[in-house]
């Protein structure tokens, strides 16, 4: 058994747990340890094989909802999804953190850049953004570093009437490999493994990776219940992780502070199987996915489609009036095997055609309704993803797909397919060669296991807001029933954050371990 004494526990080393333990150690000289249940694998073991990078995801990348329709990707090393992601860098919504402040009554998390919430000189989310921006060089590419892929989806946007962007990405001096989604080989993608981690392991903060934790610890102290710490287990190092800093065998920490930053899936399940109250009900519900379609075109000719910069162009022309995104991305063969529909010799056909094809993707603001959950069966000892859309997203869904249809047939392809079986209109299955073809989307169904839907997004299930009766922490981040547990992550928003999350996390840990910091004494015991 190994013990530990830490004043700040952090479980995650994230987008959220990177930027506090780098923020924490910054600003206070408490001692600080941070948790990850995966591996510490750098540029070293990058090796750009999609099957040996599995490792780098949760469930070696087999993780999806309960009934294995939906494919719910997450990192799982350290770093989490920005080790793994494609850099993608949008500020935090403003508007989206205006309507939490009016339906959730969340407090603080002002944009005005001469706001010092909590009487906190200059804190605020502007000045937190721009820090982190800053941290991570958020830039737009250069229009040269386009690749073909993104080249033809913004012709064909710009064919149909569509206004598109280009991304901001989080990297420096890229070399366009395309294998953001297997970790940067060198070091060019600005994660938190090499910044804002590489940052606290700097100032002594201690990590300790391979780490599954079983339960936070509480106990009664001054008639209130306290986070105290947890207990969990070392696993044995990974062949290509970078050495740990404990042996393996079982642990136990004992923490002042402790800190979830296990993102919106692990989060939850790791409260309830801790036995965190839960007398509303709230815990893993409402669940956000950012449900994704992708639209696949097929080309007269070879392009360069994975290599180069993966996403550099997308539209947000349907945000407003309809909630969604197009975002122009391509999956590797082995993820596009999966994501391309048909069986056998028609799979097959399909694969041999894999550099004639191009591809984007719909990015869907999905609603935040309660019957989609994370659930733990503590009989069992696992957890369960349950989601649905919800017939006013299909409705979305549909009129997305439709339009993705006509993008893609506008950028010069002969034949659009969707990741689907689905009889439309007059075809078994939603494929289409003409424009005037794209309105039998309107008879999608999405039914499970005959239309492929991803995610990567998992937000909103244990919510922020000062109402106990419908959230699960207050807007300091604090658990509403035990003293001095935190979240901090995408779990903690109460509804979509309105884009990809990644910067806001990262703001709004910068933000809390800011605040943190000048009110250390709120958590003393």
């Amino acid at each position: 058994m190994t013990r530990l004494e830490t004043d700040i526990l952090i479980i995650g080393s994230g987008a959220g747990g990177g930027v506090l333990a780098a923020t924490l150690s910054e600003l206070t000289n408490r001692r600080i340890t941070i948790i990850e249940k995966g591996g510490y694998f750098g540029r070293e073991f990058f090796d750009q094989r999609e099957w040996d990078m599995r490792v780098l995801y949760a469930n070696d990348g087999n993780r999806t909802t309960a009934d294995g329709w939906i494919p719910v990707r997450g990192g799982e090393c350290v770093g989490g999804g920005t080790t793994i992601n494609i850099a993608l860098s949008f500020d935090p919504v403003r508007r989206v953190w205006d309507r939490w402040r009016q339906e959730f009554d969340v407090t603080g998390f002002s944009f005005d850049g001469g706001s010092s919430d909590y009487r906190v000189a200059g804190l605020n989310m502007a000045a937190c953004t721009t820090d982190v921006r800053r941290r991570i060089n958020v830039h737009s590419p250069d229009p040269q570093e386009v690749n073909d892929n993104n080249r033809l989806f913004e012709a064909g946007c710009r064919a149909v009437g569509v206004s598109t962007r280009l991304f901001e990405l989080n990297m420096k001096d890229c070399l366009g490999c395309g294998y953001c989604a297997e970790g940067c080989a060198y070091d060019r993608k600005q994660g938190t493994m090499i910044t804002y981690v590489a940052d606290a392991l700097s100032r002594g903060v201690r990590l300790v990776h391979h780490c599954e934790i079983d339960a936070i610890e509480f106990e009664q102290r001054k008639g209130r219940l306290t986070a105290v710490g947890a207990r969990g287990r070392v696993r044995a190092t990974s062949v290509g992780s970078r050495p740990n800093a404990v042996s393996a065998g079982n642990i136990h920490i004992s923490a002042r502070i402790v800190f979830v930053c296990a993102g919106a899936i692990e989060t939850p399940v790791l409260l309830m199987r801790s036995g965190h109250p839960d007398p509303h009900g709230v815990l893993g519900k409402g669940l956000v996915l950012h449900p994704s379609l992708p639209i696949v075109g097929v080309m007269d000719r070879p392009l360069t489609n994975y290599r180069g910069i993966s996403g550099s162009i997308y539209s947000d022309h349907f945000y407003e009036s309809h909630g969604f995104y197009y975002e122009c991305l391509f999956g590797h063969p082995v993820y596009g095997s999966v994501v391309l529909p048909g069986f056998g010799t028609d799979h097959f056909e399909q694969m041999l055609r894999f550099q004639q094809t191009a591809g984007f993707g719909v990015m869907l603001i999905d609603s935040s309704d309660p019957d989609n959950r994370v659930e733990w069966d503590p009989i069992h000892a696992r957890r369960a993803i349950r989601y649905r859309l919800a017939e006013s997203d299909k409705i979305r869904l549909r009129f997305a797909a439709r339009k993705g249809v006509e993008i893609m047939l506008a950028a010069g392809a002969h034949e659009v397919i969707l990741p689907s079986e689905e009889p439309v209109g007059p075809a078994a299955a939603p494929r289409f060669h003409r424009a005037s073809e794209a309105a039998a989307c309107d008879d999608l169904q999405f039914r499970p296991h005959q239309t492929t839907i991803t995610s990567a997004h998992c937000q909103a299930t244990v919510k922020m807001g000062e109402d106990p009766r419908r959230a699960g922490i207050n807007s300091r981040g604090e658990s509403h029933f035990v003293k001095n547990l935190l979240i901090c992550d995408s779990s903690a928003f109460p509804s979509s954050c309105g884009a990809n999350p990644m910067v806001s996390i990262l703001t709004m840990a910068r933000y809390q371990g800011r605040r943190i910091a000048a009110e250390m004494g709120r958590y003393d015991p």
